[in-house]
């Protein structure tokens, strides 16, 4: 039934996106064909990730091929070991990646080149989401870190993150801010805030003076699902947080949160989708249905997340609660990896959350 209700979303423009991947099917060599392959395994986040994989993905690709799909739950970094360790007969198909583990992918040569005539829904992706994967693949979905807070104690929300920095330290709340250690801060926090204040990827000055200032009205977090239990509980009133995982707590009846894209705009937090080296060929088929504008537009309605085929058309709500990507900004992500154990022990010295 899912499988239906999918391929009925489809326009004619992406019928002809998914016959024109299938068209590519007889140039590939033997082993690409169905009939040579039976099940191909893919990667995936667990929880609601999982669902939206499954029911967008999973099913477009094994409609239009007739090969399964294993669904393996995890992380990046699992993934690429297990790639690593079996580099000829890798037991993954097809990663999923954020773009710092992208790039170490890419420079442990696990991955392969992504091109338009192996994933013909590529031509529709923006270059910048490709960029991000180094060219070994592309961004197939996308958050933005802004600002989430509580419209009940928030009664006149900031509009900048310099706005939110000098009301934080003016007492006028309590923020929820991610500790270093959580994954994504680095990008989503630490950069942002030293890129609006003033500083940069080579200057993070900015961003610790105000940490010192701003640190008594602020509780420390470090998993995703904090901040949101630190919001239910009244102990934060606004915070670091990302679009689609506000509105997915929204949707579960905590009516009292909303989200800002701040003036300087939100973090890019793209994950991207990438063939492994020695694969089947059939994969790039798998890779292809996340590129693709029918599913990518389920996947969109299901977590509330941006999606990077410019020719999906979002329904009414997700028009108005994704953040555009054209209104976000891209961190250097390969410089900040580099950065990281730097900051990290700054941090350590400076904040010690």
């Amino acid at each position: 039934m899912k499988d239906r209700s999918i391929l009925k979303g489809l326009d004619r423009r992406q019928v002809l996106a998914g016959l024109g991947a299938a068209a590519t099917l007889p140039l590939m060599p033997r082993t690409a064909l169905a009939a040579d392959v039976k099940q191909i395994t893919v990667t995936s986040y667990g929880g609601i990730w999982e669902r939206a994989i499954r029911e967008c993905f999973v099913t477009d690709f094994k409609a239009r091929t007739g090969v399964d799909a294993e669904v393996l739950i995890g992380g990046p970094p699992q993934w690429i070991s297990q790639i690593e360790a079996n580099k000829d007969n890798p037991p993954i198909h097809v990663l999923v990646a954020t773009p710092d583990s992208a790039a170490v992918a890419v420079k442990a040569g696990l991955v392969d080149p992504i091109s338009v005539e192996k994933v013909p829904n590529l031509a529709n992706v923006p270059q910048q989401f490709i960029d991000m994967a180094l060219g070994h693949g592309a961004a197939f979905d996308y958050g933005a870190a802004g600002l989430a807070y509580n419209k009940d104690t928030v009664k006149n929300p900031p509009k900048s993150i310099k706005e939110f920095v000098e009301r934080t330290i003016a007492g006028e709340w309590k923020a929820g801010l991610p500790t270093i250690s959580y994954a994504p801060a680095p990008q989503a926090f630490v950069w942002s805030f030293a890129d609006a204040l003033g500083g940069g990827v080579e200057n993070l000055d900015p961003f610790f003076a105000a940490m010192q200032k701003m640190r008594p009205n602020v509780v420390f977090w470090t998993g995703v699902t904090d901040f949101l239990n630190l919001m239910d509980a009244g102990e934060v009133d606004i915070g670091v947080y990302y679009d689609g995982r506000t509105w997915a707590h929204y949707d579960t009846g905590k009516t009292y949160i909303d989200f800002i894209n701040p003036e300087e705009g939100g973090v890019m937090s793209p994950v991207c989708t990438m063939k492994v080296k020695n694969a089947p060929e059939i994969a790039w088929e798998y890779v292809n249905s996340m590129l693709a504008p029918g599913p990518q537009a389920e996947f969109a309605k299901i977590l509330n997340y941006g999606v990077t085929n410019t020719q999906v058309q979002y329904d009414e709500l997700r028009q108005k609660r994704i953040t555009p990507w054209e209104k976000t900004r891209f961190p250097p992500n390969d410089r900040i990896g580099e950065l990281l154990p730097a900051w990290t022990e700054r941090w350590n010295k400076e904040i010690g959350a």
